[in-house]
């Protein structure tokens, strides 16, 4: 490993940390910081660069000292009154801003230390990412509130706590203070790394995600969905409305190698929406989310599976990767296997791999998918020759963070992002309304179908500001508002009040809620039905 010394340069805060991490491993020395200068500002220079240097660099000052200097030590534990000895360890190390402000430079290296250096002490104190932690959060205020819903109240202090020393947490805290502000009922957990200032993971779901999942909780679908930076992943919890469309209900940003993810995930929602842990009957997740055993546990009322086709792509993809032979049979036998009718059939398509199946890729597929074939095995499947509309859920949502994000992010951003997506302009974007249109083609003469494919036209391309309210939904098109009842059939516009036709009001509140675009009970079947024989679908 390189030896640190004067003159190196590191060109982000992250580069350095991970390197003086590995240099006292090496070295078993401790160190802590004596003084820093955040990056905050410099003259004539552009904000948004010094953001961008403060995010990456984080400081222009730092000085690092021995954790000994300046303390006292006795020779003995056991006789408190001998004299103890003051320790003057001149060890230090100083890192400065380069004159090209895009990197840090070490100034000063005094790495020989006047004392013993304890390898038992060493193994006691130190940890590593400290230097990546929160400086301006306490280690007693984030092991409080870690793991806990936080309140209002307690992310102002926190933000206190970072002003002036830790721009991006502030930032961060800043997201969740504006987003208490506009919606008190949110739910939102900060996990730090015990004893250590260090941010692994961010849990979040709005009051408007949470009421998704309690109106729908039967069928839930979770996946790693993308990268937010080079540490951090994010992952998405979506349920189904009644519509059959994949809709957001929880989110995840969590550090990478973070253990026992997936069951925080879905503990985290089950206690931000209680009503939901004994109506849950299958949660169905990525290929690359293996972690299940301890679901059914949180939910135990419900079924975990791994989705078939990502299985199936990511065996194909090994086997490719290890140049085996006689490939196409083996994809073929793979294939046969995730189809199986029975553990029987299964059995005997195991068979048939185990003898012209190479020993390494063998191995592989029975210590991770034999083992797990319950969950992605047709003959063991939830619902059983139906498919499942995970891949499509996933993608439309990908679909949507694409189209509002450029990754890679920082954390503020990210999470300022996908708040951004909760809003009824994106559910009517990616609306597709031709399913729709037909069925109400089919029930209502030629002239009120028209009327109404007209009314969803407007609301797919109307821009609305919807509130719920007591007695129902607000939706403000800026010249005038209307008001939608709770029960999501009636508004008070001129369209619904003379015609008694879905109005593109009552259209936009039932996608927003999840309830059916098609409903019989909307229209007056007595004066639009093409024929009062026609079959009616709810």
């Amino acid at each position: 490993m390189e030896e640190l010394g004067l003159g190196q340069e590191f060109h982000t805060w992250r580069q350095f940390s991970t390197f003086f991490d590995n240099w006292c491993e090496k070295h078993k020395a401790l160190f802590i910081i004596a003084s820093l200068k955040p990056l905050t500002s410099f003259r004539q220079t552009p904000v948004h660069y010094i953001t961008n240097l403060s995010k990456t660099l984080r400081f222009r000052f730092v000085r690092l000292i021995c954790k000994h200097s300046g303390t006292y030590v006795g020779q003995s534990t056991v006789r408190r009154n001998q004299q103890r000895e003051k320790i003057d360890c001149l060890a230090s190390i100083t890192l400065r801003l380069g004159p090209k402000k895009d990197r840090l430079v070490v100034i000063e290296a005094n790495l020989e230390h006047n004392h013993k250096l304890s390898e038992t002490e060493f193994s006691r104190y130190f940890k590593r990412q400290l230097l990546e932690a929160s400086l301006g959060l306490p280690i007693r205020i984030t092991n409080s509130v870690s793991k806990r819903f936080l309140a209002p109240d307690v992310v102002w202090n926190l933000e206190d706590y970072s002003k002036a020393k830790d721009q991006g947490m502030c930032e961060l805290l800043r997201e969740f203070d504006d987003l208490f502000k506009s919606d008190p009922g949110a739910k939102v957990k900060l996990v730090f790394q015990e004893d250590v200032a260090v941010l692994n993971s961010i849990f979040l779901s709005t009051s408007h995600m949470r009421n998704l999942v309690q109106r729908f909780p039967r069928l839930l679908y979770m996946d790693k969905v993308c990268c937010v930076t080079e540490e951090f992943e994010l992952y998405t919890v979506l349920c189904q409305d009644a519509n059959g469309r994949g809709r957001e209900c929880a989110y995840c940003i969590a550090r990478k190698g973070t253990p026992d993810l997936v069951v925080f995930i879905v503990a985290s929602l089950v206690q931000s929406v209680p009503a939901i842990k004994f109506k849950v009957k299958c949660i169905t997740v990525g290929s690359s989310i293996t972690d299940v055993d301890s679901v059914e546990e949180v939910l135990p009322c419900s079924r975990v599976q791994i989705c078939r086709t990502q299985v199936l792509e990511t065996l194909f993809r090994r086997a490719e990767e290890l140049g085996i032979p006689k490939l196409e049979k083996i994809k073929n036998l793979l294939h046969n296997m995730a189809y199986s009718d029975s553990p029987k059939i299964y059995s005997q398509y195991l068979s048939d791999l185990e003898d012209v199946c190479p020993l390494d890729f063998l191995q592989c597929y029975l210590e991770t998918w034999h083992q797990n074939k319950g969950t992605w095995v047709e003959c063991w499947a939830f619902e059983r020759k139906r498919d499942c509309p995970f891949l499509d859920h996933m993608n439309c949502h990908i679909q949507k963070l694409n189209s509002t994000l450029a990754w890679p992010l920082t954390l503020p951003t990210c999470v300022h992002g996908l708040l951004d997506l909760q809003a009824l302009k994106v559910e009517l974007a990616f609306w597709n309304k031709e399913k729709v249109s037909t069925l109400y083609h089919s029930v209502c003469s030629p002239e009120a179908a028209s009327l109404i494919e007209e009314e969803m036209n407007l609301a797919k391309h109307g821009i609305y500001d919807l509130k719920e309210k007591e007695g129902g939904f607000l939706l403000d098109g800026g010249i005038c508002s209307f008001e939608v009842n709770r029960d999501v059939t009636s508004c008070t516009c001129s369209i619904h009040a003379s015609s008694l036709l879905p109005c593109r009001h009552l259209f936009s509140a039932r996608l927003w809620t999840g309830q059916p675009l098609f409903d019989a009970g909307l229209i007056e079947i007595e004066s639009c039905s093409k024929n009062s024989d026609s079959p009616v679908s709810s």
